[in-house]
């Protein structure tokens, strides 16, 4: 019966790509969709749109979308590194851990 835990590398390996590929893709498709959202025709909300700021209120929730995809897909994009970072650690840690069972053995 095995104790302890172990750690699928491939499995953060593939893991880490998948989330890098999915962040560049909610910006691309984020940042695609929404572009021109954030700027209205002044008039687009007619003549009463304009005088109690409705086309501004929009331009501003618009701007706020695009930048909360943008940090979506830093923060997915972080993650990803950080998973990555997390295999790389977790295999200098054992290959460390191996060369130091190596030399008490040879004691």
């Amino acid at each position: 019966m095995e104790r302890g835990f172990g750690v699928d590398l491939a499995a953060l390996s593939t893991y880490s790509g998948t989330a890098s590929g999915l962040a560049g893709e909610v910006g691309e498709v984020g940042t695609s969709t929404l572009s021109g959202t954030s700027s209205l025709a002044a008039g687009s909300f007619g003549v009463i749109g304009d005088e109690v700021g409705l086309g501004a209120a929009f331009g501003q929730a618009a701007r706020t979308q695009v930048d909360g995809v943008a940090a979506a897909a830093s923060g997915l994009s972080a993650f990803a590194g950080a998973v990555s970072k997390t295999g790389e650690a977790y295999r200098e840690q054992e290959a460390q851990n191996s060369a130091d069972f190596g030399r008490a053995y040879r004691v």
